[in-house]
């Protein structure tokens, strides 16, 4: 009986420059078994050559297969190299110059392109699929950005639309920037709108609307010939004064915001009751974010007074910020001041 073993006279170990396979090429014999279990003793200076046999056996299994790999991942790698070396030269598609896609990081963000750039959209906000998200079925199922340097690196998107204070590793990014402005009135979404209009090249046709929604309602105001007064409340009981998103929509649907404090505050229940509006306006009752307060929606006297006034519900997806449902929020306002009595 034979058996393929190892020659065990001096020669180069299996790392010769010559390569393993041309090693065991040249060092393999034909030998009895006898003279096998004598040429590998457990001990001694034959010891040293013992793991030759399991190598032997172990390169002989394994060779082939590493080496069929290897051929493969060369070849991978030299049709991609190829097909990179052939797009070089061909020229960018009038489609993918015409519709470059666009991000966005913020829930405010999400909602401007929305309204104005929907088929461009690649990915929305990590709020994109929370209950203040207006995003369709079928955004809810886009990829989610936040502003955050290694998820942005990822993004396949040509426009990143950033929130107001963010994207300041912007300039590292290899896709475009476009950041939102904050303002709390009519004048920075026209202003934000233009901005994100102009990246994506598109029609002034969306915002041309908008103006004329705008004029619609001016002209509703003055033909009312009254300025009733108006209560803002929100599921924690807070309100909003001058300065405020709320207190625009409040004007330009006609009407006079009834608090005079400047900005965002939280009255106690004592003060909400002791105002005597025309017209309350509700948000974020059913889709606001929970709170320990939440004085608008546990409190009994508070509830009984909303509901002994004219009030109108305004769902919190329509302004999280001065966007677009803006103009929306002001025309359901109209809308209610319309009809008071």
């Amino acid at each position: 009986m034979l058996l393929f073993t190892v020659d065990f006279q001096p020669r180069p170990c299996i790392r010769s420059l010559r390569g393993p396979r041309a090693w065991l090429k040249g060092h393999l014999m034909l030998a009895p078994v006898a003279q096998l279990d004598r040429a590998l003793p457990s001990e001694g200076r034959g010891h040293r050559f013992k793991s030759y046999r399991v190598r032997q056996h172990a390169i002989s299994k394994y060779l082939p297969e590493n080496s069929v790999k290897l051929r493969r991942q060369r070849r991978a790698a030299a049709e991609k190299l190829l097909f990179l070396f052939a797009i070089s030269f061909l020229p960018v598609t009038t489609n993918a110059a015409e519709s470059p896609t666009i991000a966005s990081t913020s829930l405010c963000g999400d909602s401007y392109l929305q309204a104005l750039a929907p088929k461009h959209i690649a990915a929305l906000s990590w709020q994109s699929r929370s209950p203040l998200s207006r995003a369709t079925p079928a955004q809810r199922k886009l990829p989610q950005l936040w502003d955050d340097p290694e998820v942005l690196f990822n993004t396949v998107a040509d426009i990143i639309l950033f929130g107001s204070g963010e994207g300041r590793l912007s300039s590292q990014l290899g896709a475009k920037t476009v950041m939102l402005n904050w303002g709390e009135d009519f004048t920075v979404i026209q202003s934000n709108a233009d901005a994100i209009s102009e990246a994506l090249s598109l029609p002034s046709d969306i915002t041309a609307e908008w103006v004329q929604r705008m004029e619609t309602l001016t002209r509703r105001s003055a033909e009312r010939g009254r300025t009733p007064k108006v209560l803002y409340l929100s599921r924690s009981g807070g309100s909003a004064g001058k300065g405020t998103l709320v207190d625009s929509a409040i004007a330009a649907a006609g009407g006079e915001n009834i608090v005079k404090n400047t900005g965002w505050f939280t009255p106690d229940p004592e003060e909400i009751i002791a105002y005597e509006p025309d017209l309350i306006i509700t948000s974020y009752f059913e889709n606001g974010y929970e709170s320990v307060q939440s004085t608008a929606m546990r409190n009994k006297i508070v509830q009984r007074y909303i509901a002994d006034h004219n009030n109108i519900h305004i769902d919190g997806s329509l302004w999280p910020c001065a966007g677009p449902g803006l103009i929306e929020a002001a025309e359901l306002i109209s809308e209610a001041i319309d009809v008071l009595p």
